[in-house]
């Protein structure tokens, strides 16, 4: 396809850490810094009476409140819904053996944040989710709450803000509220947006047609497409790309298996709305604006074959 327009898709907590700036000495020992944070967390969990376990990456993991233990888990390839606030742990200054905790973000207390769990390893432009926070949330279930304690390492690192000192352990209450499919993602979509697909396909295309034009010359394999589309994440209002108010030429073969398909069922003259999931799309990897695991939406028109 065309190149993308400039799209940013922003990190969960982008609003808390925008202003940071690193400010931390370049000698700082990054494993005495860890080890600090872990004997602060200890001191904390202790004085609050918490009694979670630790896991070997230095997350201290404590559910709260139990789901169903049949709810649907949160895994990598899932959309989840969850709701947390946010504390920072500092030293008191007036006793440096107590470790206390201030609130940071409560934004998002009721306010639901939606994010795709994806693999590190797979990710490149893409920003993916707190390393402490997404280790935290494969560990729930729908409904259930939990207390996640995570050294620097696995949250912001020597980033700083007039909030948020370097290096500081945080702890986020969180809620999971839903853990959803693709196909639950995409049936849910449609659902809220009346939309009715003139066919599903073996690849989980959910074709809609919305314009026909039956006198219109069906496209062949060599011929040049003129097309006009545009593009977007199911939970975008924006297109992360769009011929706007032009065209776009494409040769089938060289586009993602999902939009060719729907182009290939439309006459010139026609339009379709396509909805796909990403295994037709751009995969587990993402490209560029596009997060791993996304289902798409494409509204498309055949303007002419040449």
């Amino acid at each position: 396809m065309r190149k993308l327009h400039s799209f940013i898709f922003s990190a969960l907590l982008l609003g808390a850490v925008a202003a940071c700036t690193s400010s931390v000495d370049p000698g700082t020992d990054p494993n005495a810094v860890y080890q600090s944070n872990l004997a602060d967390i200890s001191n904390y969990a202790s004085s609050k009476g918490l009694t979670g376990t630790s896991t070997n990456s230095g997350l201290y993991y404590l559910l709260t409140k139990p789901g169903s233990a049949s709810a649907p888990a949160a895994t990598i390839g899932k959309e989840v819904e969850f709701n947390y606030t946010m504390y920072v742990l500092s030293r008191s200054s007036s006793n440096t053996a107590v470790v206390t905790d201030k609130k940071l973000d409560s934004l998002y207390t009721t306010t639901p944040v939606y994010y795709l769990l994806s693999p590190y390893s797979t990710q490149s432009s893409f920003v993916p989710l707190l390393p402490g926070l997404q280790e935290g949330l494969l560990k729930m279930r729908e409904g259930d709450q939990a207390t996640l304690l995570m050294p620097s390492a696995l949250a912001f690192g020597d980033q700083s803000s007039a909030l948020l000192p370097a290096n500081s352990p945080v702890r986020f209450d969180v809620t999971l509220r839903r853990a959803r499919t693709e196909d639950q993602q995409i049936n849910e979509y449609m659902t809220a947006n009346k939309l009715t697909p003139t066919e599903v396909t073996q690849s989980g295309l959910r074709f809609i047609k919305t314009a026909n034009n039956s006198s219109g010359a069906s496209p062949t394999s060599t011929q040049t497409l003129i097309v006009k589309y545009k593009g977007k994440l199911l939970r975008s209002a924006s297109a992360f790309d769009s011929t706007g108010t032009g065209t776009a030429a494409f040769t089938l073969g060289r586009s993602i298996a999902g939009f060719e398909e729907g182009l290939t069922k439309l006459k010139v003259g026609e339009k379709a709305t396509l909805i796909f999931p990403s295994a037709i799309g751009y995969g587990q990897t993402g490209n560029q604006v596009i997060p791993p695991y996304a289902p798409l939406r494409f509204d498309i028109e055949l303007v002419s074959v040449q």
